[in-house]
């Protein structure tokens, strides 16, 4: 199943604040987890973000409802 996953950082640094954000689409494997997610999605972060602060996470189905239509 297709995920789209979002996740802001925050972290001090000597000159004040360093923030990032991931918005990516990841496809999981059955059985995964929103944990599973997390350490993917800090991973995509790289090194320099390490040690940060979680301020923002999200991992929901990348589909929508077959009601909800586009609008034109």
């Amino acid at each position: 199943m297709e995920f789209l996953v979002v996740l802001t950082l925050a972290k001090a640094v000597h000159n004040g604040m360093r923030q990032a954000t991931i918005t990516r689409t990841v496809t999981a494997a059955p059985g995964s987890t929103r944990e599973g997610l997390l350490s993917w999605a800090l991973n995509e972060a790289g090194p320099e973000m390490a040690g940060s602060n979680i301020v923002f996470f999200s991992a929901e189905p990348n589909a929508l409802p077959t009601s909800v239509r586009a609008v034109k």
